[in-house]
């Protein structure tokens, strides 16, 4: 059934899809099935692979064509670097910016995260509301070149946060690191703001390196006895 969506609205779709691992890293994306699929020519879905690319969601592979991106263990160390030069100071730009209406906000923001984990939610759930957490966190600066980086590192690395979530009890630390960062911005505190985003990625560097060698030995069993061989060197 045609659509009509446009080229903008196939981008948030297919964002989403990849970030919430519905695409996943690596796949081959079938311009005509989803087209077929999103009701629309393909014309409109090109110029949506093409932004995609751009961001670097996506990339176009000869005689393959539209891939969704894979990334190694250097290019995620990559991102976390440029993660730790960025979201530190971004954070730490809403002091004195946050409206007690606001600060209501992402309180109930991270509220949900911790009913979500209580009741056992699937990780995608949990996923979802956390990133919505961070996002208008860092809306909230008032820096909009900074957001518009940031979030394009966080949506390439989002696929293996929940890699990671899915593989370990990251959950658990949330709940502490959200009530202790909104107490050192409603308290006007910018260094504890910026300390506790670099501890928290920090913690998350090392989930997300123990999450992704998990999984590849999961999906290659020969990948654990490489792992094993090289430990006895």
């Amino acid at each position: 059934m045609p659509t009509n969506l446009r080229p903008d609205q196939l981008v948030t779709l297919l964002r989403r899809a990849i970030r919430e691992r519905m695409l996943v890293p690596g796949q081959s994306l079938n311009q005509d099935e989803l087209a077929r699929r999103f009701g629309v020519s393909r014309i409109p879905l090109r110029e949506a692979l093409r932004t995609l690319t751009g961001e670097g969601l996506v990339v176009m592979r000869p005689g393959i064509g539209a891939v969704v991106t894979e990334l190694h263990a250097q290019e995620l160390t990559e991102l976390f670097d440029l993660r730790m030069q960025i979201e530190p100071a971004l954070t730490a730009a809403t002091v004195g910016r946050v409206s007690a209406t606001e600060l209501a906000e992402l309180r109930l923001l991270a509220a949900r995260i911790d009913q979500l984990a209580a009741s056992g939610s699937d990780v995608d759930a949990w996923s979802t509301q956390h990133y919505a957490f961070h996002r208008r966190l860092f809306e909230l600066a008032g820096r909009r070149h900074a957001l518009r980086l940031v979030m394009q590192v966080v949506n390439l690395m989002e696929p293996y946060a929940r890699l990671s979530m899915s593989l370990d009890q990251g959950q658990d630390h949330a709940h502490q690191e959200h009530s202790t960062l909104l107490d050192a911005i409603e308290a006007g505190d910018p260094d504890l703001v910026a300390d506790v985003v670099t501890k928290t990625i920090g913690m998350s560097r090392q989930r997300l390196s123990i999450a992704v060698e998990s999984d590849a030995a999961a999906a290659d069993p020969l990948a654990a006895l490489l792992v094993d061989l090289q430990d006895e060197r």
